[in-house]
């Protein structure tokens, strides 16, 4: 069912996971001793870009190297995701991805991709953040029933996200489907090009995390027509849900986690977990997220992150076979 949301199922794995959190993943005895590459999918400028880009540096202090934050845009995070899934198993290749090509992918197209989760070593959950519907200006929307008319009336409307088959796309989808319209759908290679063609006028919606949408919709640059969660978002208090206007028990943010290629020696994950569980409780850090209106998350350990994986794809596969979403799209 649609309404089976990621918020919810994670609600309960995360109060178990904090709980679970045991001495296995207390002590890091493994030290890198060179550099490491943490791997991003998205193009520079994006939420899980800038997320990166916050954790290396209290990564690398917390594990004595540098950590070097590497992006691999392109196909939804799938790229990167594939590179990952190649690399040595030795510690020095991390990489930070969401759902679309730990989870969504392999649900879109199980037999064709070149990678599969067993591919990967889950280490962690690191952070939530909620979903905004934004609009260039120049649309006539300022609310949900607006914009609905708007596509009805504008067969020549596209929207575009930051690649087919990532959460955002598909979260677009669910949405256009509750709608009963049809949008055409622009696949880029990163957030950021994506907000540069809807500042200029290229596609009419798109649908992006808060870090990003907040600051345009502050600023004038965009409207902000919805939030894709049941509660408010504080950086945006005057705009409605899409619960609000209609859409009810609408609730879907996006995630971000921490992977290592399959076969991370036992020591080597311990180090990660351990090291991330101190990074992501540093308060410098928690208020930089919040500033960005993201959510920390700690706890979850790498069986419980797994668990979690695997009723977030469930989830997909019920959210694609309802809205009848395919990779054309």
């Amino acid at each position: 069912m649609i309404s089976r949301t990621l918020h919810r199922a994670a609600g309960a794995l995360f109060a178990v996971a904090a709980l679970s959190a045991t001495s296995a993943y207390a002590a890091d005895a493994w030290k890198p001793a060179k550099p490491v590459r943490l791997l991003v999918g998205f193009a520079p400028g994006g939420s899980a870009d800038t997320l990166a880009r916050l954790l290396a540096e209290p990564l690398s202090a917390r594990l004595g190297q540098p950590v070097v934050v590497e992006n691999l845009a392109g196909a939804g995070g799938n790229i990167m995701a594939y590179r990952l899934s190649q690399a040595p198993a030795d510690g020095y290749t991390i990489g930070i991805a969401a759902a679309g090509s730990m989870a969504i992918t392999h649900v879109l197209n199980p037999k064709g991709t070149n990678y599969k989760p067993a591919d990967f070593t889950p280490i962690t959950l690191a952070a939530v953040q909620p979903n905004v519907v934004i609009v260039n200006k120049d649309v006539p929307a300022n609310n949900l029933a607006e914009l609905k008319e708007y596509f009805q009336k504008t067969p020549t409307a596209t929207y575009g996200t930051a690649g087919v088959g990532i959460s955002n796309h598909l979260i677009a989808e669910t949405m256009l489907y509750k709608l009963g319209v049809k949008v055409p759908h622009a696949a880029y290679r990163g957030a950021a090009p994506v907000i540069t063609d809807l500042l200029g006028g290229h596609i009419a919606m798109t649908m992006d995390n808060i870090s990003t949408a907040a600051p345009l919709a502050s600023q004038g640059k965009v409207k902000a027509i919805a939030v894709a969660s049941i509660k408010r978002a504080a950086h945006l208090p005057n705009v409605p849900t899409l619960d609000e206007q209609g859409l009810k028990g609408f609730d879907m943010p996006t995630w971000q986690g921490m992977f290592a290629p399959a076969g991370l020696p036992a020591d080597v994950l311990a180090a990660y977990y351990a090291a991330l569980q101190d990074v992501l409780k540093q308060p410098a850090l928690i208020e930089k997220m919040a500033g960005l209106g993201s959510e920390p998350v700690t706890g979850m350990t790498p069986e419980k992150f797994s668990e979690f994986l695997e009723n977030d794809r469930k989830q997909w596969a019920d959210i694609v076979k309802a809205a009848n979403i395919s990779l054309e799209q």
